[in-house]
């Protein structure tokens, strides 16, 4: 449990338990009760929550050390977290808050497990579901990865762009980067310099810039 989510529960619990004592001042015995089961719901919620958050972190960390093993171990990893993940969001997680997180990391299993289909839908899910929560953009640009390793170059241009936050020259850098990559492999070499030479422009020394200087020294 996060220090956040401390304070609100502890502050919610506060708040129940003086408007009932306000209301039941005359009876110590409700008052004791009230406070029980307050401090049994807290508890309750508590284990809920940090058995949820484990369980993606597990999963995550598996997901990611499954990237360096042979390929039987690989897929065996990939299909029990997907399972896992799939079996988590169909049950409906307690926090609900953690339900964004779980679609995030199913889709991102799918991506890894080379599940592209899989993976778009599941971001899409996602954004149906969540589409103004601070993941969307990266939901949003993983949607435009899993696109171009289908081929479907032009999606995965429309969905790479527009995702980094104003003022952040090197996420923006990035989105150039990407979109230049995706329109080279299109063969539109005009579009792809433009971009590339944009990612240049505006941080020189990101490593993303230096990505784009290298392909255009390569295609001009």
């Amino acid at each position: 449990m996060t220090p956040e989510e401390i304070l609100e529960v502890g502050q919610k619990a506060i708040n129940w338990i003086l408007e009932h004592k306000i209301t039941a001042a005359l009876t110590a015995v409700i008052v004791s009760s009230i406070t029980i089961v307050t401090v049994m719901y807290i508890d309750k919620h508590r284990r809920e929550y940090e058995a949820v958050w484990s369980k993606i972190g597990a999963l995550s960390l598996d997901t990611n050390i499954a990237k360096f093993q042979e390929e039987t171990a690989r897929k065996k990893t990939f299909t029990t977290a997907i399972e896992q993940y799939k079996f988590m969001v169909e049950q409906g997680p307690e926090p609900k808050k953690a339900r964004p997180w779980i679609l995030f990391e199913l889709g991102n299993a799918q991506y890894s497990a080379k599940e592209y289909d899989d993976a778009i839908q599941t971001y899409k899910q996602f954004l149906d579901e969540h589409g103004n929560h601070p993941l969307a953009p990266f939901v949003r640009q993983s949607i435009g990865y899993a696109n171009e390793e289908k081929g479907h170059l032009d999606a995965a241009v429309m969905y790479l762009q527009g995702n980094a936050p104003e003022g952040d020259p090197v996420l923006v850098v990035q989105e150039k980067w990407d979109t230049g990559r995706c329109y080279e492999k299109m063969g539109k070499k005009d579009e792809a310099i433009k971009a590339y030479e944009e990612a240049v422009k505006l941080a020189p020394d990101s490593p993303f810039a230096k990505l784009s200087q290298f392909r255009l020294d390569s295609i001009q």
